[in-house]
C-alpha cells in the first residue's frame, strides 16, 4: 500500500473547460491553458474529474493573479478543501487502486472521512492530475498520475 497524503487546497479562481465529450474540446482546452505562463504559480495547477451532478468529465485550471483572458471559457471558484491522495500510473486499472487504497486507509482512519452532501456543505469531486513531463511518457512510456478523494476531518 502507498502512503496516503492528505493535502489542503485553498480556495482558489479557476477557468473550467466545460463538459469534455470529445478528443476536440479536450484539445482545445489543453491548447488554451497550456499556452498561459505559469511556471511561477502554483503547482498543480489543473485537475480533471467526473461531474456526477452534471454526468460529464471537465477540466478546471487555477489562473494566475494577472491573467484576464479567459478564451471562450468560464471563470469560477474551486472551494479548494481537504483531500486524499496517492500516486500512481495513469491507467484505468492503476487509478481505480488507487481509489481503492484511499478508500481503505479512510475507513482505517479514526481522523478523516469521505466527503458527502451528507457531511460537507461543499459539493467536491475525485480529481485527478498529471504530475510527469510529457517527456517522462516519451520515455517510460507512461505518465504518474495523483488521485484527490475529497475528505473532511472527523
Amino acid at each position: 500500500m502507498q502512503d496516503v497524503r492528505v493535502i489542503d487546497f485553498p480556495r482558489l479562481k479557476v477557468v473550467s473547460s466545460g463538459p469534455i465529450t470529445t478528443m476536440e474540446e479536450f484539445e482545445n482546452f489543453d491548447r488554451w491553458w497550456s499556452a498561459i505562463d505559469s511556471k511561477d504559480y502554483i503547482t498543480p495547477r489543473d485537475f480533471m474529474w467526473y461531474n456526477e451532478k452534471e454526468n460529464y468529465m471537465e477540466w478546471i485550471f487555477a489562473v494566475p493573479k494577472d491573467c484576464y483572458d479567459f478564451g471562450n471559457y468560464a471563470l469560477t471558484e474551486f472551494p479548494g478543501g481537504l483531500y486524499a491522495a496517492v500516486t500512481s500510473k495513469d491507467t484505468e486499472e492503476d487509478c481505480k487502486l488507487a481509489k481503492e487504497e484511499i478508500s481503505k486507509w479512510i475507513n482505517d482512519c479514526k481522523c478523516f472521512e469521505l466527503s458527502t452532501p451528507g457531511n460537507d456543505k461543499i459539493t467536491r469531486y475525485t480529481m485527478s492530475h498529471i504530475v510527469t513531463p510529457r517527456i517522462f511518457k516519451k520515455k517510460m512510456g507512461y505518465h504518474l498520475t495523483d488521485t484527490f478523494v475529497p475528505i473532511i476531518a472527523k
